[in-house]
């Protein structure tokens, strides 16, 4: 059952309060980054275990999980350290989220506070009635097995609360930048991703517009049918503003450059712009964008305005890959081809009888079997020479040389 957050109660007129809460170390960067780069209508809570990255942090509001069980050092990548911190801090974690009608979450998944805590504010914000989104990272392959299933716990997790989940793998940084691009510069492309999806989110939710998206279609989509979710924005000013937002908006990694569009069920389109924003230009990217998604793909479009006329046209996308009902995957395998029998093996008579096939044997009378018989040979095991008794003196026993040896004298078989 879906459920909707306080703010939607229009007589009010009480714009909703959007909070960002960075987890963790991974996720206090994040924050820190997203909060510094833009003014964005934001409230910025930095939870940590490390109180050195919380004095470092420029929060608004920052909390101390697990003074007494971290003594203020973190949780060094062990989640149940982590997980201790965060009973620990129940309540200031509790305080953290209240009021709050849409909840980001940023961490980075694999250690020890962001992977325990996230999970925990997610169903405390839920539990608020509050909007969920969170916007995680997965460690690199090279950081080793440990992190890397203690991150699918945590998504699993974090996945079961949270409305829509916002999902960056590291190790598809390649994907982003050039192969000799400084490290700095590597990870400062990855910051625009994230950056993008809160700030399309926010717009989307806060801004007016002529043709505002309705919070059940937002909801719907976000709190999707399962499946991955897909995130796509671009930005471009100038004549050909329209093709080059959209084209930007596809080559998002979390599109995986437009294939994960053709698979969605719902998809969200919204467009912000200037006041110069041109009805062709939004049915120009909508004709462009319908080409690319399935034929049964439910499309929501939404547009405001920015009050800058020199503000760029910003697309954006969202929606859920729904997975494939059980009759759709059965349909989707091919049929398999009978099993033609393999060609007959050619053995020799005395090893192995032929095997008569079954209308042979209905139609023949049984017949009486033969035992094969088998010739043993003898062996060379005569002797050739005496080695090192070759000078030695035998030993004759009734005319038989004991030094040879009984089985050889007698001639036995084996």
């Amino acid at each position: 059952m879906i459920t909707y957050p306080r703010w939607l109660d229009r007589d009010t007129g009480k714009e909703p309060v959007l909070r960002l809460l960075g987890i963790g170390n991974a996720g206090v960067n994040i924050a820190d980054r997203i909060a510094v780069r833009a003014s964005l209508p934001l409230e910025t809570v930095a939870l940590n275990s490390d109180q050195q990255s919380l004095n470092a942090s420029v929060a608004s509001q920052k909390t101390a999980l697990g003074p007494m069980t971290t003594h203020g050092l973190g949780a060094s990548g062990d989640p149940e350290m982590g997980l201790e911190a965060a009973r620990e801090s129940m309540s200031e974690m509790r305080q953290s989220v209240q009021g709050a009608d849409v909840v980001f979450l940023c961490a980075g998944l694999g250690g020890g506070t962001g992977s325990t805590a996230t999970p925990q504010l997610a169903e405390l914000a839920r539990a608020n009635g509050s909007l969920v989104i969170a916007v995680v990272t997965s460690p690199f392959q090279f950081e080793g097995r440990r992190r890397s299933q203690q991150a699918k716990d945590a998504m699993a997790s974090i996945a079961r609360h949270a409305d829509a989940v916002v999902h960056f793998e590291n190790d598809r940084m390649a994907e982003i930048v050039a192969p000799r691009t400084e490290a700095e510069e590597t990870f400062a492309a990855c910051d625009d991703i994230l950056f993008r999806s809160v700030a399309s989110l926010t717009r989307l939710i806060s801004c007016p517009g002529p043709m505002a998206v309705a919070v059940p279609d937002l909801l719907g989509v976000l709190r999707g049918e399962g499946g991955a979710f897909l995130f796509g924005s671009g930005e471009a000013d100038g004549g050909n503003r329209a093709h080059e937002a959209l084209e930007q908006a596809l080559r998002s990694p979390l599109l995986e450059r437009g294939k994960l569009l053709h698979e969605a069920r719902k998809v969200l389109v919204h467009l912000s712009g200037p006041r110069s924003l041109a009805f062709a230009e939004v049915a120009a990217i909508m004709q462009e964008i319908s080409r690319s998604t399935s034929p049964t793909a439910l499309l929501h479009l939404g547009v405001s305005v920015a009050r800058d006329e020199s503000a760029p046209l910003i697309v954006t996308l969202i929606g859920h890959c729904g997975t494939a009902s059980h009759g759709e995957k059965a349909a989707s395998i091919p049929a398999a081809e009978p099993v033609r029998s393999s060609p007959p093996t050619l053995v020799a008579e005395e090893s192995v009888p032929p095997t008569p096939s079954a209308s042979t044997v209905s139609e023949q009378a049984p017949s009486k079997v033969i035992p094969l018989k088998v010739k043993q040979e003898n062996l060379p095991l005569d002797p050739i020479d005496r080695g090192r008794f070759e000078k030695v003196e035998p030993t004759i026993v009734e005319g038989e040389d004991l030094d040879v040896p009984t089985f050889l004298r007698r001639k036995l078989k084996r």
